[in-house]
């Protein structure tokens, strides 16, 4: 090393540090503004808090529908008896939050807990995300670029009002950043530990427990395991990647079957009797490839708790349960490319929007109109509306192809490419492909709350566009410094001949 060039590097070092900690802090702020001072942002509950409600122990209060769809609900009381186990499912959101309410027993609060008391745990766990990813990120050539890009769109109230919610949502988003942290330090190390592995396997891990909805990602996050594992060397390091790939599969094939009756009938009857049946111009037809009773065609257009559903139909239920699987709807549209494409256009109408219009963002005290909506840090869920949505056909078509375009570049460049440039498309591949999954999974798997449902994809979605910006950073710093290096090497030679 050169003199001085040790204390250059320990003063960059230091800089660097010091601005993580300011866009973090940055980041806090915009957080807290929202979450935590009057009047707060949330979301308000459709029905699904129960299912974390219930395992916990407590219950709303009020506990009727008064703040149901429209407002916050601020206040929850210990009631053992608030629970629809018919409903409830396997989370590792409820890790972060039994930790947090047995802190909250010990401080003499057992009885009651705000709404912001979820939030601030959320708010922990994502600014510690946030910490872990933006480190990673740090020797990324126009690193600052993109950790401003991650604080505006990750500090959008799009993403933010789920904090002060009892969703599971959060746990999507928390565990994936963690996930995506790891994953970007495999791209900017020369040798990657076996705690290394260990922790990306667990993040992983927690990422699909987050929700049933994320049980297919298991398959291209096992996909990547299996890449990491033939990238090593180490045999420890090796064998820690077989063994999360093997984790990761089993946490798919877990979530998937651990789906009970209840939620397995709500969304397929939703396909069935609120997508396929009202797009299609032959619905008695629809019916019979399904394997259904062509007389239940007046069900058509209503919903599990519609006035008129078909729900309290026994023979009905039965019948979709037996005849009708989530594969058996996705192989429906398969062999109808038309209404594949009219029903993807129909999702992608509201698929890229950031705000649920079903969910209420403030308490009652606040003032406000039902079901209205904070403005405050909205730019990003506007552009996703505004533009974002109109390019939804071509984001689709991209998220598909980049991944087989790439593993094709991959497998016939394999010797050429540098072993950065190598890392780096990888993940690439594996985060396009989990975005297409997250669309897909969502698109097919339930016609109701399609906003909500693709808050993954969404969250994909935005990762690849910061990644996509990453790439074209750190492609401009390679040339502007090739070409440096060049119009250096042509000035020594000038000199020489003039010499």
């Amino acid at each position: 090393m050169l003199p001085g060039q040790h204390l250059k590097n320990r003063r960059a070092c230091l800089s660097r540090t010091l601005e993580l900690w300011l866009v973090l802090a940055l980041a806090a702020a915009v957080v807290s503004w929202q979450l935590f001072i009057p009047p707060i942002v949330g979301l308000a509950d459709q029905g699904d808090f129960v299912r974390i409600l219930g395992p916990l122990g407590y219950a709303p209060q009020p506990k009727g529908p008064e703040h149901k769809y429209w407002y916050v609900t601020p206040t929850y009381v210990s009631d053992p008896t608030y629970r629809a186990p018919q409903w409830e499912e396997i989370t590792s959101e409820l890790l972060p939050l039994r930790v947090g309410l047995f802190l909250n027993r010990l401080s003499g609060h057992a009885d009651s807990f705000n709404i912001r008391f979820i939030g601030a745990i959320h708010t922990t766990l994502f600014l510690v995300a946030l910490f872990c990813l933006f480190n990673a990120a740090a020797t990324i050539p126009g690193y600052r670029l993109l950790w401003i890009a991650a604080v505006f769109v990750l500090t959008d109230v799009g993403y933010v009002a789920y904090w002060n919610s009892l969703y599971t949502e959060p746990a999507s988003c928390y565990w994936f950043l963690f996930f995506l942290a790891e994953s970007i330090s495999f791209c900017t190390v020369r040798k990657i530990s076996i705690a290394s592995a260990v922790r990306w396997s667990i993040f992983a891990v927690l990422w699909i427990l987050a929700k049933t909805q994320n049980a297919p990602l298991c398959i291209p996050l096992g996909a990547y395991g299996l890449v990491l594992a033939c990238r090593n060397i180490d045999n420890r390091v090796r064998s820690g990647f077989l063994v999360g790939v093997v984790a990761v599969l089993l946490a798919g094939t877990v979530m998937y079957r651990s789906r009970l009756l209840a939620l397995r009938m709500t969304n397929l009857y939703n396909m069935i009797f609120y997508a396929i049946l009202p797009e299609s111009d032959n619905p008695a037809g629809d019916l019979k490839a399904l394997g259904l009773n062509p007389d239940y065609v007046k069900y058509s257009g209503t919903l599990p708790w519609s006035d008129n559903t078909g729900v309290g139909d026994g023979r009905l239920v039965n019948a979709v349960l037996e005849k009708v699987t989530p594969i058996t709807v996705v192989r429906f549209y398969l062999h109808r490319p038309r209404r594949l494409m009219k029903h993807m256009k129909l999702v992608l109408a509201s698929a890229l929007s950031l705000r649920p219009d079903f969910c209420g963002n403030f308490e009652k005290s606040a003032g406000k109109p039902p079901g209205a909506k904070s403005n405050s840090f909205s730019l990003w869920s506007y552009i996703h509306e505004r533009w974002l949505s109109a390019l939804g056909v071509y984001l689709i078509g991209s998220l598909v192809l980049v991944p087989m375009v790439g593993i094709l570049i991959l497998i016939g460049k394999h010797k050429n490419l540098h072993a950065s440039v190598r890392c780096w498309s990888e993940l690439g591949i594996c985060l396009s492909a989990c975005c297409a999954v997250a669309f897909f999974s969502a698109a097919f798997g339930d016609a109701w709350e399609n906003i909500k449902h693709q808050f993954q994809f969404n969250l994909l979605l935005d990762t690849c566009l910061v990644f996509g910006l990453a790439a074209l950073i750190t492609a401009a710093a390679r040339s502007f410094r090739a070409k440096g290096g060049r119009r250096s090497i042509g000035c020594l030679r000038l000199r020489s001949t003039a010499g």
